[in-house]
């Protein structure tokens, strides 16, 4: 994001696809990229929820400005992890 307007962690009340998992799968990785099992389970959890951020789950919330347009951005906070600590985001 060029600028961003709100980062924060929040809990779930409803169902929102997870960006960082849609980031993830057009990555091509799989969960036998991961380098630790953190990651792992971080992942499989994701799938297994098929890359939902469920009610009562904790998520980060990001809107900003990118390329011009406001955008909203959510992640479940495992799965953005996984996605930076790999290189997965351009900065």
């Amino acid at each position: 994001m060029d600028a961003i307007l709100k980062n924060e962690v929040r809990t779930a009340r409803k169902t929102y696809p997870c960006d960082a998992f849609g980031w993830w799968r057009r990555s091509g990785f799989g969960p036998e990229d991961c380098e630790t099992d953190d990651q792992r389970l971080a992942v499989e959890a994701a799938e297994a929820d098929k890359g939902k951020i469920l009610p009562g789950q904790q998520y980060r919330y990001m809107r900003g400005v990118f390329e011009g347009r406001i955008v909203t951005w959510r992640e479940r906070v495992g799965m953005g992890n996984v996605c930076r600590d790999l290189g997965l985001y351009e900065e």
